[in-house]
């Protein structure tokens, strides 16, 4: 079992603790593997009745995956197989943890605490109960380093009301509990405080449902998109990207511009492949959704975007990626369709 995963078996429980908290229990590709190897064998099992997701030390959940490995075995290497050959690895067992999570025949419970970012949602969305806490932080933040949103969050997105997952989309942007419960991301919710009491007393009555009578609802002062409802509706149901951000201009409030003025950082090519995709994801399954974030994934890795976007944020720091094409009206709508085009790969015998 790797060594950055605790596995613990409680009363009717089995609890896995993601513990790289030096690297806000980023996902490596050998706690994917050890999650599916304990999910198989607990499916089986009578003894677990329900499986709980936990992250060490209390500044995240989980922050993401790791795009740190990805972005090394493949930068500076031109020929295509060779430069995602990690990638389509990685890609593939990530995205097959989380179905097998969606589909889990047990109750899964993820506690929410701190960050949950990327790879982390990938785990907790797919999750049936998702707790958030007055100290989780939720996004989606891949357009800022030239990628989309992936895990099968898109499946989560394209339902969230009034528009609100494409503003979550595309801006990458971080909201809290406040906004979490009434877009659906969590479905329960308590103080950081009676966290661990929580889980002892579920633990005692042996009963996962038990977390019902101990929800509460956080304070809606918090809350920062609710009063916004009306502009991202609006906004965000625009046809393209370009209009969307000329209705955030028009608009001209302090939220619309704030919004504007992030949409300008983030890369044009993955702008215009993520407002495609929530749009042709509508209603869509989410073993669907999965095996095109596998499609997209593999595109992305293949190109520049990723790489430059990684660079910026992770290597040099410098926060200044050089994306390519730097506009949005230099993008070409068929470079967008090349990365939805054929039919969609069958990813349980994906590398």
């Amino acid at each position: 079992m790797d060594s950055h995963l605790i596995i613990e078996h409680r009363g009717p429980f089995g609890l896995i603790t993601l513990n790289r908290p030096e690297a806000l229990n980023a996902l490596t590709l050998g706690m994917i593997r050890g999650i599916r190897e304990v999910l198989a064998v607990w499916k089986d099992d009578p003894a677990i009745r329900a499986v709980i997701f936990l992250g060490a030390g209390d500044r995240a959940f989980c922050a993401g995956g790791d795009v740190k490995k990805v972005y090394e075995a493949g930068i500076g290497i031109d020929d295509p197989v060779r430069k995602t050959a990690l990638a389509r690895v990685y890609f593939a067992e990530e995205y097959r943890m989380n179905r097998e999570l969606f589909h889990y025949p047990k109750p899964t419970i993820a506690f929410m605490n701190g960050i949950v970012m990327g790879g982390g949602f990938g785990v907790a969305g797919a999750c049936k109960t998702r707790v958030a806490t007055e100290k989780t932080r939720f996004a989606m933040p891949e357009v800022g380093i030239g990628f989309f949103p992936d895990v099968g969050s898109v499946y989560t997105l394209s339902r969230c009301p009034r528009k609100t997952g494409y503003w979550l989309g595309l801006t990458g942007a971080t909201i809290g509990a406040a906004d979490m419960l009434p877009l659906g991301i969590a479905t329960h919710y308590m103080s950081e405080g009676q966290f661990a009491a929580a889980l002892e007393q579920m633990i005692e009555v042996e009963d996962p449902e038990f977390l019902d009578t101990l929800s509460g609802l956080p304070s809606d002062a918090e809350a920062k998109l609710m009063p916004q409802l009306d502009l991202i509706e609006k906004s965000f149901s625009a046809s393209s990207v370009e209009k969307i951000i000329e209705s955030l201009h028009q608009d001209g409030g302090g939220f619309a511009m704030e919004t504007a003025d992030i949409l300008a950082t983030r890369s044009p090519i993955s702008l215009k492949v993520t407002l495609a995709y929530l749009d042709k994801m509508q209603g869509a399954s989410f073993d669907t959704v999965t095996a095109m974030d596998y499609r997209l994934a593999i595109g992305f890795m293949s190109g520049k975007e990723f790489y430059e976007g990684i660079r910026a944020a992770l290597i040099d720091r410098d926060k200044a990626p050089r994306w390519q094409p730097r506009q949005l009206s230099e993008v070409e709508g068929g470079v967008i369709e090349n990365y939805f085009a054929g039919d969609l790969p069958d990813l349980d015998h994906s590398d």
